[in-house]
């Protein structure tokens, strides 16, 4: 198991421990800007990705947790203007607010409400208030807010002091004729304190600079690993020397030296994140928005592994918003939180519970189709049915294909391809009545003696009901009895690992419903003779002979068209009824549909 799945396995263990200290356990929104009303988000691992498209409310979440520490406000980033202005109340005069909910230092679970309330000396006052009990919260006392360090990094915002000026400054009543000009005159300063020759620069009113930062080796470590490039040596300094605020640093890599005028954004953006990360103090709720932003995929995923590894370090808590599938790819389904519009209110709702796969179909991200195998159409459809229950999200990420060959050409031509793959994205799902009764072979519970190729292939034998054979390398002295024992062991981890069974013998078992029917026939016939057509129809052995006499009261003819017909009236009865089969049969998709997400947890 490499660091990242292990450091999630460890994370889980230490959410299930209570090890991180005044921890926010959810926020709920019961009127909040564009919010779902109500809308909860649970915090049930402690790395969570908010991810959506554009729009959905991503930053507006992260402003309210922002905003529910003690001695901060959303009105950081959210007030009113004469061109934006906010409503108070909803139309059941409900006032803009979120509570949230932690745990204490005395093991007493807390919840804490803050209020928009309407001043007319401060139209964009903030305070706590007693319970709301008509949101869900518990009666009681007003509660102070959580006490706790905040990280805040915007990194759409996050650009040097060169970019700052250079892409949105102006040159208007200074003596520079041009930017390039004004950046080449005061970098001498800028020099003087990369240089160290000076520790301030000082205009007539008040220094413009703080204390220029050298780098620790540990910064260093991470803003290399982050970035693949090995950083020897890093200054940064926070000046004003280019009229506006902002980070002015200098680098030297194994094979260059250059400022941010000539870095990467990405590169300015890793080297504040790590900086503000690991000087944090420990237990501290960091908010990350868009920490992608310039940077390429590689870069990416190695910042997820830093930010897993500081959460196991120091306890933080790190929210994030993102537009990035490589930045949720492979996370617990407990991290992502799908952001998306509703299109019956058009406010913005929450998702939980969906893998990185299922929420890739939110920011319309194409996924490797996976494919489902089955032995006929029914079969197909009764899956497409069940998976329309589940959800786009994880329809999204399958193709059902059947085959007219049916078990047979599955067992002796498509599992031998498939198996060779270390990693298939095939699954089969056979008809009941292929289930072996003594399960599936796992070749590493037999005895070393017994792990020969000739019993090998005598069990899958039995197991498969067919002779399973591979093409194979010719030898010296024949084929190659090992080649053909490892083509046999990957076959039986297929099985193993990717081949599921529905319930009953055959899909028509599974549909047909004798009371749907009878209400469908007491149209078409009546009295004694009903009576006896039923009785008939309970008696007959074949459920495919069912629907054939169904279809021939119902529609005059038995022919392919009217069974097919058929089948689809029931099986848009057993999509509503929602019986054993139905639920029997979500539990195998939700089963393969873990295997998709992190398989080594």
């Amino acid at each position: 198991m490499d660091t990242f799945y292990r450091d999630i396995k460890i994370l889980k263990q230490l959410k299930l421990k209570n090890k991180f200290e005044k921890y926010l356990d959810f926020i709920q929104f019961p009127f909040y800007r564009n919010i779902e009303v109500n809308t909860r988000i649970n915090f049930d691992f402690p790395l969570t990705v908010f991810i959506g498209q554009n729009g959905c409310g991503k930053s507006s979440a992260l402003h309210a947790l922002f905003g529910s520490v003690k001695g901060n406000t959303p009105y950081n980033f959210w007030f009113d203007t004469k061109v934006d202005p906010v409503e108070y109340y909803d139309d059941a005069k409900r006032r803009h607010s979120f509570w949230y909910s932690y745990i204490d230092g005395e093991g007493k679970q807390r919840e804490v409400v803050k209020a928009r309330i309407k001043r007319a000396d401060d139209p964009n006052y903030w305070e706590t208030s007693r319970p709301l009990s008509w949101a869900g919260m518990k009666r009681g006392k007003r509660n102070a807010p959580i006490t706790k360090n905040v990280v805040y990094l915007d990194f759409r915002s996050e650009l040097s002091a060169f970019d700052k000026f250079f892409y949105f400054g102006n040159v208007k009543n200074i003596k520079s004729k041009s930017k390039q000009e004004f950046i080449r005159r005061k970098s001498a300063s800028l020099k003087k304190l990369l240089d160290k020759k000076k520790d301030f620069i000082n205009s007539s009113k008040r220094k413009l600079n703080e204390l220029v930062e050298e780098f620790t080796q540990q910064e260093l470590k991470y803003i290399s690993f982050i970035l693949g490039r090995n950083y020897i040596r890093g200054i940064s300094v926070f000046h004003e020397l280019y009229r506006n605020e902002g980070y002015s640093i200098w680098f030297q890599t194994d094979s260059a030296k250059y400022s941010e005028a000539f870095a990467g954004s990405g590169e300015m953006a890793v080297v504040r994140l790590v900086q503000e990360i690991l000087k944090a103090d420990d237990y501290s709720l960091i908010l990350l928005d868009e920490p992608e932003v310039s940077l390429h995929p590689g870069a990416q995923s190695r910042l997820k592994t830093f930010l897993l590894d500081q959460i196991k370090r120091k306890k933080h808590q790190i929210i994030l918003s993102s537009h990035s599938p490589i930045l949720v790819k492979d996370l617990p389904k407990e991290a992502v939180k799908v952001f998306y519009q509703n299109i019956r209110t058009n406010r913005f709702s929450v998702k939980e519970g969906l893998t990185p796969d299922e929420a890739f179909y939110h920011i319309g991200y194409e996924v490797e189709k996976n494919k489902i195998i089955v032995e006929d159409s029914l079969a197909k459809e009764i899956l497409l049915a069940v998976f329309e229950d589940i959800g786009l999200e994880a329809k999204n990420l399958f193709q059902i294909d059947f085959h007219p060959g049916g078990q047979s050409v599955i067992k002796k031509e498509f599992i031998p391809v498939f198996c060779r793959n270390g990693n298939p994205h095939e699954y089969v799902v056979f008809d009941g009545d292929q289930k072996p009764t003594s399960g599936h072979l796992d070749w590493r519970t037999l005895p070393v003696l017994d792990s020969t190729k000739e019993n090998i292939q005598q069990l899958l034998n039995s197991q498969t009901s067919e002779i399973i054979k591979f093409s194979i390398d010719g030898g010296d002295g024949g084929s190659r009895i090992d080649q053909e024992l490892d083509l046999l062991k990957k076959y039986a981890d297929f099985y193993l690992n990717n081949v599921f069974y529905l319930p009953n013998r055959i899909p028509e078992d599974i549909i047909w419903d004798q009371s749907f029917a009878r209400n469908h026939l007491d149209a078409n016939i009546s009295g004694d003779e009903l009576e006896q057509f039923m009785l008939e129809l309970q008696n007959e052995s074949s459920t495919k002979k069912k629907f054939a006499k169904f279809a021939e009261v119902i529609f005059g003819s038995s022919d392919g068209i009217m069974i097919e017909a058929t089948h689809k009236m029931f099986i848009n009865n057993f999509k509503k009824e929602k019986k054993n089969e139905f639920q029997e049969i979500k539990n195998m998709i939700g089963k393969i549909i873990s295997k998709l997400n992190s398989p080594l947890l």
